[in-house]
């Protein structure tokens, strides 16, 4: 797993993301991008995703790649849903009519906004679910890389506040998920 915190030194990138009133529209939905190699990065997300990838890499070696499945979340105690329970990331569209398990290469959290929030930890199972998690605050500007496909991870509740992140999985394959939409 990788933290860092003010990973975006950009202020025109910064800016961008959080003045994008279409950042947080469809919170929840799934989408794919096939990658500057193929498409440019025509919205802030995708500028994200090439700025963290591509531009400022900070995973230790390359990964192959076929694309990139995002979506956003935002929780607060007004929502119905509060949190994310645990699970592993999986293409669900797969798993769900065949049973067959495909996960992501590696997973990414970003927080782009100032938050003033109760609880919403990701939690993160790195020594499997009967042990403690590693539990990261959202914190503004905070980059988490981890294993999502093979490690439980979880938000906790917000109890005051609202949370918001992008969740950016890196594939190999593009998934069969029905709901990537580019």
């Amino acid at each position: 797993m990788i933290v860092i915190d003010d990973f975006i030194q950009d202020p025109v990138l910064l800016n961008d993301i959080q003045n994008d009133k279409d950042f947080f529209e469809n919170n929840g939905s799934y989408y794919w991008w096939d990658g500057w190699w193929n498409s440019t990065p025509d919205t802030p997300k995708k500028r994200l995703m090439k700025h963290i990838w591509l531009d400022h890499c900070p995973y230790p070696f390359r990964i192959p790649l076929s694309g990139f499945e995002y979506w956003t979340g935002q929780y607060d105690p007004e929502t119905p849903v509060k949190h994310l329970g645990m699970h592993l990331d999986k293409d669900e569209a797969l798993f769900s009519e065949k049973g067959d398990l495909s996960h992501p290469v590696i997973g990414t959290v970003f927080y782009p906004y100032e938050m003033d929030i109760d609880g919403g930890f990701l939690e993160i199972f790195s020594n499997g679910i009967d042990s403690p998690p590693e539990r990261i605050e959202a914190k503004f500007n905070r980059l988490v890389i981890f294993n999502a496909g093979t490690h439980h991870h979880q938000v906790t509740e917000v109890t005051r506040g609202t949370r918001y992140a992008i969740a950016i999985n890196l594939w190999d394959e593009k998934p069969t998920e029905k709901l990537l939409s580019e």
